[in-house]
């Protein structure tokens, strides 16, 4: 499952419509059209992370469901690294990853 797939699948599940997610994320629709017409976009992090806090999930869960092989080798280690993070650690590489992508 990619990315396109996985937002198709939660809007699926909460019966939204791609203007009803441009909306609850604040996107312009044209965005969300974007991802699953002929351009196939796909969102960057900052748009999933709307989209998580739209759907009221994690980014954990909502990458749980993504297919592995859609996924770049620089994300794969990145999501092997963090299962290694004990529990209580998590939260800082959270915070120290959203300072450094805010830098940009």
């Amino acid at each position: 499952m990619n990315v396109q797939d996985r937002i198709l699948e939660l809007m699926k599940e909460r019966k939204w419509t791609k203007y009803k997610l441009a909306k609850e994320a604040g996107f312009y629709p044209t965005t969300v059209y974007d991802w699953f017409n002929e351009k196939h976009y796909t969102p960057n992090r900052a748009s999933i992370e709307s989209i998580c806090l739209a759907f009221d999930i994690s980014q954990a869960e909502f990458y749980s469901r993504v297919d592995e092989s859609d996924l770049t080798s620089e994300q794969t280690s990145l999501l092997e690294l963090f299962e290694k993070v004990p529990n209580d650690k998590r939260k800082l590489v959270f915070d120290l990853l959203r300072t450094l992508a805010d830098k940009d």
